[in-house]
């Protein structure tokens, strides 16, 4: 989940703001540090995982190819 958070953040923030990954990153690498965590829910099955990242790369290659026209 992480790397399609990161893959979203490059896709809205692309050429403007290059370097906001590091803020999202920096984020999640604090959020998994809280001293106060809660467990969570069951993660996705891998396959569903693939699915959704299979899709992500379909829809950015989609918007890539309409803003190339």
């Amino acid at each position: 989940m992480f790397l399609m958070a990161n893959a979203g953040v490059l896709t809205a923030t692309g050429d403007a703001a290059p370097d906001t990954w590091r803020r999202l990153v920096g984020y999640l690498i604090q959020a998994c540090a809280a001293q106060a965590a809660q467990p969570l829910p069951d993660s996705p099955a891998p396959r569903q995982m693939y699915k959704a990242m299979l899709r992500a790369t379909w829809q950015q290659r989609e918007r890539r190819a309409k803003n190339t026209k």
